[in-house]
C-alpha cells in the first residue's frame, strides 16, 4: 500500500486471527522506514508493515467511526456524573 495518510483509515491484514477479522486503525504517524503508528477506536496503538496494510472500506470505517461515537457518549457520560453534571 502506498501513501500513508495521517488519518487515513487502514485495515492491519496481519492482526486477523479467524474467525476474528482483521484490525481497522487510523494512522497516527507515518515513519521514516515505511511502517506505521495506527490507533483504534478504543485508543490502543501498535506499528504496522506497510506490507500488511490496506485501505479500509466504507462499512470498515463507518463501524470505526460509530465505535469510537460510543466510547465518546460513555466518556462524556461517566464524566458528568464524576463531576456531579458539571463540566469545567
Amino acid at each position: 500500500m502506498t501513501g500513508t495518510t495521517v488519518g487515513a483509515y487502514v485495515v492491519d491484514c496481519a492482526t486477523a486471527v479467524p474467525p476474528a477479522s482483521p484490525w481497522v486503525g487510523k494512522i497516527r504517524q507515518a515513519h521514516r522506514d515505511g511502517t506505521v503508528l495506527l490507533i483504534t477506536p478504543t485508543g490502543y496503538a501498535w506499528t504496522a508493515a506497510p506490507g500488511n496494510l490496506r485501505p479500509a472500506t466504507d462499512g470498515e470505517r463507518a463501524a470505526y467511526d460509530a465505535q469510537a461515537r460510543g466510547i465518546q457518549r460513555e466518556r462524556d457520560a461517566l464524566y458528568r456524573q464524576l463531576r456531579g453534571g458539571a463540566r469545567s
